[in-house]
């Protein structure tokens, strides 16, 4: 099948193109600019168009018979909350429509398991569950406002939508650190080896990519499918990051107040120092509450995520090779066999 993707060089788009093309399809990656590290190598046609720029989408996707729409701002907080209304929603429709003109065949659309909600209690949700009125950063209404453009404008174009809601994705390659991975990274660099309580539902990206080529061959049109792995308490999820990392704890359990002031403050750093915060106040809003959910319906179809153990070890070993570990944290690992094994081998230049 000719397949294009958008958002090619994000961490969800790069192992998409990378698991189409293992598959015998021939790929288009559409990028915002050519050359990008997450594509090297890789036997794919790179074309440069905007997201909201139909005329050049529509030249981009002609010929391909179908579309993985990737492409998102996936950010947190205030100053980012314009940008990423605009981008996942508008982008979105702008994308559909282009996809209809083109001729494409079918679209799936990556949105979001924060769609479904969250809940008080430990118990997973499934794809008749909506986002409700708890406390959620614009990202989350951002991702329910691009679920409902995506299925409102293939109603309108005549052009079949299946809609992909990831967990939390982690793992690599990645050129930027996404706030999944972020999550992973906190805890490296938390001398307090704190814990919160809640959780949420951890998967591989590999899988995730899997699973997108599932919904673009067998999803129902209009249909919402949760892509997830495993449900994991914060304190089992630090636990294994701990464990993988050769670190000690987790210890205390954090409450939300005290989340929320914490990320108040590095808020307030990265501002004084030009850099990107670790954690937000958005995020610390979800503190206490299950992000946990089946993927039962993506399971009839054959979807098969690893264990969250395995997901965790592969973005261990690539945040340890990433500039986003200082060498002094560096120095303190002692990681478990599971994430030297799920680092990549690159052949060194001949010299």
């Amino acid at each position: 099948m000719k397949i294009a993707v958008t958002g090619a060089t994000g961490l969800l788009g790069g192992q998409v193109v990378r698991a189409a093309l293992a598959d015998g399809h021939e790929v288009t990656a559409i990028v915002r600019s050519n050359g990008a590290a997450q594509l090297a190598g890789l036997d794919v046609r790179q074309v440069r168009a905007g997201l909201e720029d139909v005329t050049r989408m529509g030249s981009a996707l002609r010929g391909a018979e179908g579309l993985i729409h990737c492409a998102a701002v996936y950010a947190f907080g205030s100053d980012r909350a314009d940008e990423v209304a605009r981008v996942n929603a508008g982008g979105t429709r702008s994308v559909i429509e282009a996809a209809a003109a083109a001729g494409v065949g079918r679209v799936v659309v990556t949105t979001s398991s924060v769609t479904c909600g969250s809940s008080e209690s430990p118990s997973a949700r499934d794809e008749s569950a909506h986002l409700g009125q708890e406390p959620s950063p614009a990202y989350y209404a951002s991702k329910v406002a691009q679920e409902e453009v995506a299925l409102t404008a293939a109603e309108a174009h005549g052009i079949p939508v299946v809609l992909a809601l990831p967990t939390v994705v982690v793992g690599g390659p990645f050129e930027r650190l996404a706030p999944s991975n972020a999550i992973v990274l906190r805890y490296l660099l938390d001398p307090t080896r704190s814990t919160y309580p809640g959780g949420c539902n951890v998967v591989d990206v590999r899988d995730v990519a899997r699973g997108h080529l599932l919904l673009l061959e067998h999803g129902l049109a209009g249909q919402r499918y949760l892509l997830g792995g495993q449900d994991l308490t914060w304190r089992m999820l630090h636990t294994l990051v701990a464990d993988l990392a050769g670190l000690p704890g987790p210890y205390a359990e954090v409450p939300a107040p005290v989340a929320w002031a914490a990320s108040a403050a590095a808020e307030g750093w990265a501002k004084l120092t030009g850099g990107s915060p670790l954690s937000t106040r958005e995020e610390a809003l979800t503190v206490g509450r299950y992000y946990w959910y089946s993927s039962a319906r993506a399971a009839a179809l054959g979807y098969s995520p690893r264990p969250a153990r395995d997901a965790l070890a592969a973005s261990l070993a690539w945040l340890v090779i990433s500039e986003h570990v200082p060498h002094f944290v560096r120095e303190t690992l002692r990681l478990a066999p599971e994430v030297r094994a799920a680092r990549p081998l690159i052949p060194s230049p001949e010299v």
